[in-house]
């Protein structure tokens, strides 16, 4: 008899600023093309959409998904044990909400078949930093201590309920996630987007100049390119086998959120100390003598210097919009990134991951400096009919 296979989305949050707004506007809609796709996965039971944005919510059940809102403060392990526990899963696939836009659904057709065949077993897109996993059986999710994030439930399955932890094959939809407007960036370039997120990239006005310098450089030859940041060996790996550039990397703290060092105050990092050694004008000074094009997972350099800056701060400073940011040292180092004489492409761990897999494809097409999807701002009039707008959070 086959298993009860439930797909579980988690999409949420109380975006207050602008950027914010924007960026959750097209993570609302990858969630809304991933349940059109999971929808053609027979093995699938059923699609449940964990939110409390309600426009999505709306969208979402007219595909055929079942809505569950959180109640109280977000807890992700909680939340996917109730999920479990009210549906009658057998087996779970959980993913971020914007977790994974190019995964195919084929790809998702035998990870729903290998649930369907084995028993005591785990299958995620990341050791050290999950934002897809699928597992079987669904109630291994009782015989761990549930995780408040997604990242590390991957690794709990497998240390704490036993379970066999399998790795998805390497492709562009196993590792491409957008968790920061840099990511969206990537994917206005890119082909092979749903309809939803299609129209969400063209309601957006954000500038591509920054990022089609960077590709354009990278598409000469005997380039220099720099990695800062939590990159992994099959990223390099990867780029060397594809391409000519030339890579000068600095990896370090990969996994630093689902080993909990951030929350522990344990990052250290020798391009933070460095930084704060020269500061941001001669750091990237330095930097532009060194490569042509330097990509920099940021994230690593404020947990180090305990930077708490906001998530549009964070946000702008991808965008290189350093005039807008409020916190004055994270001001200065997007503006100095801004004005390097090389581009400086700056996100989060996905820029360093699945990012450069989006990179790599860019670059092997005919013309891989292509228009972007992004429109200007008069054009916007088509994203105000799925702006999202969330419920306001418990005072």
């Amino acid at each position: 008899m086959p298993k009860k296979v439930v797909a579980v989305i988690f999409e949420g949050g109380s975006p207050a600023h602008p950027v914010v707004r924007d960026l959750a506007a097209v993570r609302a809609a990858v969630v809304l093309d991933t349940i059109t796709k999971l929808s053609s996965v027979a093995a699938v039971a059923s699609i449940v959409l964990s939110t409390n944005y309600p426009a999505l919510a709306a969208e979402a059940r007219i595909l055929g998904a079942i809505i569950h809102r959180p109640e109280g403060v977000f807890h992700y392990g909680r939340e996917l044990q109730k999920i479990v526990r009210d549906t009658g899963a057998e087996a779970v696939i959980s993913l971020g909400g914007a977790a994974a836009p190019y995964l195919t659904v084929a790809e998702y057709n035998v990870m729903a078949d290998k649930l369907q065949q084995e028993q005591g077993i785990v299958i995620t897109n990341n050791p050290q930093s999950a934002d897809l996993t699928a597992f079987a059986p669904a109630d291994a999710i009782f015989r761990i201590m549930p995780p408040a994030e997604d990242n590390g439930l991957a690794t709990l399955l497998r240390d704490q309920a036993g379970l066999v932890r399998e790795l998805l094959p390497h492709s562009l939809g196993v590792h491409f996630d957008l968790d920061t407007p840099t990511d969206a960036l990537l994917m206005s370039l890119l082909p092979g987007n749903g309809p939803f997120v299609t129209a969400a990239l063209q309601a957006q006005n954000w500038d591509t100049k920054r990022l089609m310098a960077a590709l354009s450089r990278l598409a000469e030859t005997h380039v220099e390119m720099g990695l800062i940041g939590r990159v992994s060996p099959q990223i390099m790996a990867h780029i060397n086998s594809r391409t000519f550039v030339r890579l000068r990397v600095f990896s370090e703290e990969r996994g630093m959120k689902a080993l909990g060092r951030v929350e522990r105050g344990q990052v250290r990092s020798l391009i933070g100390y460095f930084l704060e050694t020269t500061g941001p004008e001669k750091f990237f000074s330095y930097l532009s003598q060194t490569c042509d094009v330097c990509f920099i997972d940021t994230r690593v350099i404020f947990a180090h210097s305990k930077l708490k800056v906001s998530e549009a701060d964070r946000f702008l400073s991808d965008l290189g919009r350093y005039d807008e940011i409020n916190d004055p040292y994270l001001r200065e180092f997007t503006q100095a990134a801004a004005e390097c004489a090389i581009p400086v492409i700056l996100g989060g761990h996905s820029l360093v991951c699945g990012g450069m897999w989006a990179v790599v494809e860019l670059l092997e097409r005919p013309s891989p400096v292509s228009q972007s999807r992004f429109q200007p701002q008069s054009t916007q009039r088509r994203a105000k009919e799925r702006k999202i707008e969330p419920s306001r959070p418990p005072k």
